[in-house]
This record gives structure tokens, C-alpha cells and sequence, in this order.
């Protein structure tokens, strides 16, 4: 390392002259929230530095604001927003993205994702880079996409949630709320695997119904969803748009092992499960489940509760970062 003209530091890294780069350049300041706990991150610690480096090439100074505990991105996004951050960046899986957006839905602040969780639903929806310096190349660009979000309500003591891709009532609630935590650091979403094998080991259904389009349909799993993809290899909802004005809604009737089986092999196969004639498939833009206050919900892959919930649409209520084509 030595000193030159300037007084300027160099080392052989050359890491000074790109400093000196970017503050010739002046940067704008975004809002970098992650969650520390995200499978990518816990293997890879250097993650946020690189990524912050990279942003700093764009002339973006990003400020990191780690998270410690559930609710944290949520308070965090909404203190960016109070600050007129004009994008939000997020740093994590899709249960962190979730708690983000909860404060960015109808505002004019931008969310752009950065995907470092084990599934990865949203990034693979609005395909994403997963490369750092092809992700903040975007970022600087800021090309943006405006997508509607789910909503689901609590009938009668006015909690409310958004969803972005999908709410499952039974049997895949059920799963999320058996997962290992433990396992699922250790293998990923072989976590998710060997609960739902413990699942259908058990069979632990739990009934319930749900209005739809004016008729009434029983379940032991329904899923109302914002996006095609699923989670890993499975598309439940072939139909369905995140920029369009409804929710595409698969409802399920089984208690047979077999049968779950079969519509999970069939939903890796471009959704044919659809096809099934006790398999109900339809768009609408509300849907209301009320009869079993034992069936459990998941939002974005987090067990948010148990019904009644009624589920709605919200068109263009966000901005996201994401390839316009």
C-alpha cells in the first residue's frame, strides 16, 4: 500500500481508487434490508459486502439495516418510506420480501428484491438475476414493473395482511407449520420434503369450506394465488398473472394419500392437475373461507393464523424492480 498524488491511499486490490471513483461520482442512498438468518447469507457472509460494492460501481450508496426479529423489515420499510426512499432493497427469502412489502404496498417507493432465501418464489416469478452485478445493474436502471398483491382480512376485527404470491388454507399451511427449522438450515427446502412426508404419513386433514364466484366448495386444501410458481418445482396456478386484476384459485377435496400424490406429480407438469374434474380451477377477485377456525393459513410461505380470512385483490397496489420484458 502506498500514497499517492492526492493523498489517496492505493492497495493492490485497487478497492481506494474505486472509493475515490464513487464519490467523484456522487451517489444516491437506498435502503438495504436484510435478514442475516437467509440461508444464502449464513453461507456465504460476504454476500451483502459484495452486493454493496457492486451498487457502489452504480453510483448507489446502499445503507445495510440488518434484521433482528420477526417484524423488523416491516418497521424498517416503513421508516425508508417515511425518509422518501424511493427504493427499498431486500435482502432475503420470501418471508422477509413478505414483511417489507407490508409497508410498501400502495406507496410510490420501488421494491427490489435480492434473493437469498431458500425457495425463491418471487425471483423466479419476476425472473430476477441472482448475480449481484447484473441485480444492481437494474437497480441503477430502475426498471420497474407495477403488480397487483393478495389481501387477506380477517372478517370482523380488521386485521389484514398482503400477500404477493399465494395464501394456502390446510393441507400446505399445515406442512410450513411442521417444518424443522433446525432441518431446514441444515438442507433447505428438503425440509419442506420431509415434513410433507411426515403429513401424508399422518394424513391430519382438516375440512373447511370456501365461497367462490357465488357457489359454495369443501376443502382440504386451497390455494389462492398471485403467481404461477409454487414453491421448487410445483405450479399450482398455470393461469395466473401478478400484473393482471384477480387471483387464481385451486381448490382441492381429498383425504386420499394417493390422490395428493398424483396432483402433486401433475402440478410439476405445467399444472395439468387442472385438468382433474374434482379439481376446482377458477379466477375471481374474492374468495371467503369461514367454516373450521382449526385450518390453518400460510401467506408467502409463513403460517399467518386460521380462518375465517377472506381473500381479495389489490390491482397495482406495488412497484418492483424487475425486466419489463
Amino acid at each position: 500500500m502506498f500514497t499517492c498524488a492526492g493523498g489517496w491511499r492505493l492497495s493492490c486490490d485497487g478497492r481506494e481508487t474505486e472509493k475515490r471513483e464513487i464519490l467523484k461520482m456522487g451517489k444516491k442512498k437506498i435502503p438495504l434490508i436484510y435478514n442475516p438468518t437467509a440461508g444464502a447469507l449464513k453461507r456465504d457472509a460476504e454476500k451483502i459486502e459484495r452486493l454493496t460494492r457492486s451498487l457502489a460501481r452504480q453510483g448507489i450508496a446502499a445503507k445495510p439495516l440488518p434484521t433482528a426479529c420477526v417484524g423488523d423489515a416491516t418497521r424498517l420499510a416503513a421508516q425508508s418510506v417515511n425518509d422518501g426512499a424511493e427504493t427499498v432493497i431486500v435482502c432475503g427469502g420470501d418471508g422477509t420480501i413478505n414483511e417489507a412489502a407490508q409497508s410498501l404496498v400502495g406507496t410510490e417507493t420501488a421494491l427490489a428484491v435480492w434473493p437469498c432465501g431458500t425457495a425463491n418464489v418471487l425471483a423466479r416469478e419476476m425472473r430476477l438475476p441472482l448475480d449481484e452485478n447484473a441485480l444492481s445493474e437494474l437497480i441503477a436502471g430502475r426498471s420497474a414493473r407495477t403488480i397487483s398483491v393478495g389481501r387477506a382480512v380477517k372478517p370482523g376485527d380488521g386485521w389484514q395482511r398482503y400477500f404477493l404470491l399465494m395464501a394456502g388454507i390446510g393441507l400446505d399451511a399445515t406442512i410450513v407449520n411442521g417444518v424443522d427449522l433446525g432441518l431446514k438450515r441444515l438442507i433447505g427446502a428438503g425440509a419442506y420434503l420431509a415434513a410433507g412426508l411426515g403429513y401424508l404419513a399422518r394424513m391430519p386433514v382438516t375440512p373447511f369450506s370456501i365461497d367462490l364466484n357465488g357457489r359454495r366448495h369443501e376443502s382440504t386444501f386451497t390455494v389462492i394465488s398471485n403467481a404461477a410458481s409454487y414453491a421448487v418445482c410445483f405450479t399450482l396456478a398455470p393461469g395466473a398473472k401478478m400484473d393482471d386484476d384477480k387471483l387464481d384459485v385451486c381448490v382441492f377435496n381429498s383425504r386420499s394419500r394417493l390422490a395428493y400424490l398424483t396432483y402433486a406429480f401433475l402440478s410439476m407438469a405445467r399444472g395439468l392437475h387442472t385438468r382433474i374434474s374434482n379439481v376446482v380451477y377458477q379466477p375471481a377477485r374474492e374468495a371467503l373461507a369461514n367454516s373450521n377456525d382449526k385450518a390453518l393459513v400460510q401467506l408467502d410461505g409463513d403460517v399467518m393464523g386460521t380462518l375465517p380470512m377472506r381473500f381479495e385483490v389489490a390491482p397495482g397496489a406495488l412497484r418492483i424492480i424487475a425486466p419489463t420484458k
